[in-house]
């Protein structure tokens, strides 16, 4: 019978030395699957892993998997969080294992994480601290846990060596996390009907009495959302976190290699190659920062759908996915509420992770049913028609219980909302 998480819990502390408070809001996932794609394992379960049972010398069999590399060894963990977890959440991610094989001198075994934010396989840990052929526990921490987790809520890990001097063991394989305790609330999370003005030129018009004003981070003068806070008003601001627009204070930033198609309609900007998160990060953290600074309640990211357009890099519904999950979890970091901006087909997998919807002409395409589970998870939908009457399209974004106005195409300060 396995242990229950309880007994785990005290056994991690008290065997390897963590701290009673590291687990206050915490818990222990196990593998659920194994497959050697280099070299074979001994077939007792994965299950075996989830009890920690084996010290010193000691050399139960059914206890432990055994791993035999051919020249090399390569196997693959699966772990799965549970449903009602959110990835966003976690703040801390830890592995703990225990080994038994050689030491690193005579053969060096790995852990790697998949990072499915980088799409690489990060390296977590060795047997650089473990004994000669005794059962000996470590644990390793991991930086940005979120980017561990998949949109299905799996995590995998990597089992390795590149020689084939000698086999190893493992007796225990855990993965333990902590979630932000933080309650709902601590940042901007709208509902339905919420009232709003949207306006991306200068020269902001504050006369509207609206819920949100939503407006561009750069251009907007700091002067401006004070104003608009005095009248008790939510600032959301405005940048596209998919392109690169050539008149930006930070177009330098942008190295040529992530520069892309020219986006249809907008000849001043250029795709971004979504993939290099190592290059876009800083630059898309410096954003948010300023966001921060100019004490925006929230950020509109745009441009957040290039798998779905013709960006000049081979982008996958994946790699879309990572990006965008990773700027929501930035934002959260920071306090600020975010919207998904458009990307109607990857809502399923993104809901979880925005707080509100802005989205344009989902009437004249006829898409909008697929905005729905924003509603039903009381979240707000705001958006926008640029043409047709508001007679065709507003009483249906009424009954949707959709915050929709009717806008001119620059974005200027003229609105007509439809409730």
């Amino acid at each position: 019978m396995k242990k229950q998480p309880t007994i785990l819990l005290t056994v991690l502390i008290l065997i390897l030395g963590l701290p009673s408070s590291a687990f206050a809001s915490s818990d222990i996932l196990y593998p659920t699957k194994l497959k050697s794609k280099k070299g074979s394992h001994s077939n007792q379960s994965v299950d075996v892993l989830a009890q920690l049972e084996q010290f010193d010398d000691e050399n139960d069999w059914d206890t432990y998997i055994e791993f035999t590399p051919a020249n090399k060894y390569v196997g693959i963990f699966t772990w799965r969080l549970p449903s009602n977890t959110n990835a966003a959440d976690l703040t801390a991610l830890s592995l703990h294992v225990n080994y038994l094989g050689p030491t690193k001198s005579e053969q060096r075994w790995t852990w790697h994480m998949q990072n499915f934010c980088t799409k690489k396989w990060v390296l977590v840990g060795d047997n650089e601290n473990a004994s000669d052929w005794l059962w000996t526990q470590m644990d390793f921490s991991i930086d940005e846990p979120s980017c561990y987790v998949r949109s299905n809520g799996k995590l995998k890990l990597r089992y390795n060596t590149k020689t084939n001097n000698s086999l190893s063991d493992l007796d225990y394989l855990a993965l333990s996390y902590s979630t932000d305790e933080t309650p709902p609330g601590n940042w901007w999370q709208p509902t339905p009907n919420t009232s709003w003005q949207w306006q991306l030129t200068e020269g902001i018009d504050t006369s509207f009495d609206v819920d949100m004003y939503d407006i561009d981070l750069f251009e907007t003068p700091v002067a401006i959302i004070e104003q608009l806070h005095n009248e008790e008003r939510i600032v959301i601001c405005y940048f596209s976190a998919g392109s690169w627009e050539n008149w930006r204070d930070d177009a330098d930033d942008f190295p040529e290699s992530v520069l892309g198609n020219t986006l249809d309609g907008w000849p001043d900007e250029k795709w971004l190659d979504i993939r290099e998160l190592d290059i876009l990060a800083p630059i898309m953290e410096a954003r948010l920062d300023e966001a921060v600074n100019k004490n925006c309640d929230g950020v509109e990211p745009d441009n957040v759908d290039a798998y779905a357009n013709d960006s000049g890099f081979p982008l996958t519904y994946q790699d879309q996915l990572n990006y965008n999950i990773w700027l929501a979890n930035a934002a959260h970091e920071r306090s600020l509420s975010i919207g998904l901006k458009n990307d109607l087909g990857q809502i399923a997998d993104l809901i979880d992770y925005f707080d509100w919807a802005l989205n344009e002409q989902c009437f004249q395409y006829n898409e909008c049913e697929l905005l729905l589970p924003f509603v039903q998870a009381d979240k707000a939908v705001f958006g926008v028609e640029y043409r047709g009457s508001m007679a065709s399209f507003c009483p249906q974004a009424n009954a949707m219980d959709f915050d929709w106005l009717k806008k001119h195409l620059d974005l200027d300060a003229w609105r007509k909302s439809c409730r």
